[in-house]
């Protein structure tokens, strides 16, 4: 069976993917700086989010099998988003480094974006 490769459109919305992973300053924070400040920023950012027009798709946390900051690869999670637009994923990496009730989030976790589409072979309907 001969599978032709089409000329890739752009879709909307967007595919977004954000790597992300806990940096030294996780691992430096105390047990109740990550509770009651960290945590709670980080679920708020998420809302922020949703409330942009960003929806989940899908997320995976390869934590069951490493412990510490990460090495080869250097991300230990990933959320994947259906975005209306690239301003909206950018908008979303610019409320990591945006401090909020005197958190930082990018003191904490760093996270990278990698805007794309369905891979075609398994849901582009080809």
């Amino acid at each position: 069976m001969a599978v032709e490769f089409q000329v890739p459109k752009v879709p909307t919305p967007l595919r977004a993917v954000l790597l992300g992973a806990a940096t030294q300053g996780w691992f430096n924070a105390s047990d109740e700086e990550r509770r009651q400040q960290v945590l709670p920023r980080f679920k708020q950012m998420i809302q922020e989010w949703s409330d942009m027009g960003a929806k989940v798709l899908a997320t995976v946390d390869d934590d069951l099998f490493m412990v510490g900051e990460p090495g080869a690869p250097d991300f230990t999670w990933y959320l994947i988003f259906e975005v209306p637009s690239i301003d909206v994923l950018a908008a979303m990496i610019h409320r990591v480094r945006t401090t909020v009730d005197g958190v930082r989030l990018d003191r904490y976790i760093r996270i990278e974006g990698r805007l794309g589409r369905p891979f075609f072979l398994l849901e582009g309907g080809h």
